[in-house]
This record gives C-alpha cells, structure tokens and sequence, in this order.
C-alpha cells in the first residue's frame, strides 16, 4: 500500500513538472512622446501584468525618447517588480544616438538573450541601414533618408544570433521590433531564416517571433517556426489620407500635433504569453474599439486595420 501510495505521489509530481508554464506579458509601440495617454496605457499594461503574476514584462520598441520628462513614464515601468526587459524600436532613436536611449532606458545592449524557466529568449536589434557597403546604426533620424536600404541586421549580430543559439538546449523564442518575416521587416531576413533552419535541424528549438513596429495583428508560419505580428498599444497610423481633427480637445491636439494621423484604441492594447514546455503557445490579447471615427467612418477601403490582438493557441 505504501509503496502504492508513493508510485501515486511520485506521477502527480511528474505531472505537475511537466505542466511548468512560463507567463509572460507583450507591449509595442506605445508612442509616449506621440499620444496623449500613453502612461494610461502603460499603467493598464503593469496592473495587468502584476495580476498575471507575470514572470517577466517586455515591450517591443517604440517606447518613449530619452527626454527628462518622460522620466515619470519610465518609472511607471519600472514600477514592475519582476524581470523587465526593452527592444529598441527605429523612432526611439529619432533624436539620439542609441547608446543614449539605452542609458536613459537602463537597457545595457541592444541585443542580447536571456532564459526564464524552460525558456531562452533572444532580443535582437535590426536597427541598422546599409550606405554602400557600410551597415550604419540609427541615430537622430538618419535613418528617414533610406528608405529603401534600411532595416538590417549586421553580420557580426547574425554571428553573435548563431552562436547563442548553438549554446542553448532550450526552446527558444526570438524579439525584434521590425518583423523578421514581413515584406516590410528586415531586409536580410533569409539570412536570419538560415540561421534558424541551422539552429533547428537537429532537434526543434526556436520556435516563435515576435515583432512589432507595423501596428498590426498578423500571424503566419513559416517552417515550422511562428511568426507573430503584435498590434500596438495606442493606435494605427492612418496618414494624410484618413487625417482627422476633433476626437480630442483642442489643447490636447495642439500639444500632440501628429494624433490627427492616428486612429487610437480606446483600450490598452497587449498581450499576456503562456508557454508550456509540452507544446504550447498561448496567446491571449486585449480586444479594443477605435476612437470614434474609426478607418471605416473616415472611408478606408480593403484594409487590415484592428483594435486588438487575436487570441491564438500555437503548437510546437
């Protein structure tokens, strides 16, 4: 009987070791220095991420510029008591060299990786544009004049991404802001693809990206590997084209002048990630509404603009 008793206890402790999950939560451009209420926003983000009992929080780019009064910003984030971590987005460099960005954040490098659980996460830094044969990191803006030619990762990143992987025997899920998939991502994302098919030929091990930067909720897998778009937290961006004043006050306007470019969520927009070893990606995103009048009242035709971010479970 004892020994009966102690098989029992012995396969619930299994069970339960298999059952381990890491949790997670995911924020993209939140646009402090180009929307009225973004620390709301945020503020949403961190209670919830607190509730979930978060193991860590981590926010895709286009955060917040280095400025001396978005220290009240920054603080709010790093009200979080768990592990918190940065991606650098392309506009948190618009009036600053990187290094000063990554100083005002407390983000050491700008790339890099880091385990939590049965999990290896990597973060990487696309924010390069190649002028000639030379690949130039982003500062103050200079990354507006190549349009065509911007985006990259330099080879001695993809080095650095090859050889971290080789090092890790965990699953592995990698970070960008600009996507590593999209036609709109990076520009030498099939070497990147490479690297992956290296890392995973002998057994599986990365097996999710997760990018921000084009304010969209978008999915698509690619062999074997899922690539997640992340919507951002504030708004979409509409241009000129769908321009539109009046669904704030006018001093609100005034002192934020680009927000008639936007379509705002009326919500805090992210998502909380539940990982199990056994196989599962768990994604579970806030819903929103537009600000009234949204893309269609102001006549979008054919497009994909959301407020939200789609619920998705991923096997892997």
């Amino acid at each position: 009987m004892k020994q009966f008793i102690f098989m029992l206890l012995s396969v619930v402790v299994f069970s339960c070791q298999q059952e381990k999950t890491t949790t997670f939560t995911l924020c993209t451009d939140v646009h402090q220095d180009l929307i009225h209420d973004a620390s709301n926003r945020l503020n949403e983000f961190i209670k919830t991420s607190e509730n979930e009992n978060a193991d860590f929080i981590l926010q895709l780019g286009d955060f917040c510029l280095p400025l001396e009064k978005n220290q009240t910003f920054l603080n709010l984030w790093n009200s979080f008591k768990g592990p918190k971590y940065h991606v650098l987005g392309n506009h948190d460099m618009d009036i600053s060299p990187k290094i000063v960005t990554q100083e005002f954040w407390g983000m050491e490098k700008p790339y890099y990786s880091f385990d939590q659980g049965d999990f290896h996460f990597v973060v990487l830094d696309p924010n390069y544009y190649k002028d000639g044969e030379e690949m130039v990191s982003y500062e103050n803006g200079n990354y507006y004049n190549y349009a065509d030619n911007r985006a990259f990762i330099p080879e001695s990143q993809l080095n650095w991404l090859r050889n971290d992987l080789a090092d890790t025997d965990k699953y592995t899920l990698i970070f960008s802001h600009q996507s590593l998939e999209h036609k709109h991502g990076i520009k030498n994302r099939e070497e990147v693809h490479k690297i992956f098919a290296e890392a995973n030929m002998t057994s599986k091990k990365v097996i999710a990206c997760f990018c921000g930067h084009d304010h969209e909720d978008r999915y698509v897998e690619i062999e074997g590997i899922h690539y997640i778009g992340l919507n951002s937290t504030s708004y979409t961006w509409v241009g000129d084209k769908l321009e539109y004043s009046g669904r704030f006050s006018e001093q609100i306007e005034k002192e934020h002048p680009n927000l008639k470019y936007t379509c705002p969520y009326q919500k805090s927009v992210f998502a909380i990630i539940e990982l199990n070893s056994k196989g599962t990606i768990t994604i579970n995103g806030v819903q929103s509404d537009f600000v009234k009048p949204g893309p269609d009242e102001l006549g979008a035709e054919n497009h994909n603009y959301s407020a939200g971010i789609s619920n998705r479970t991923l096997i892997f």
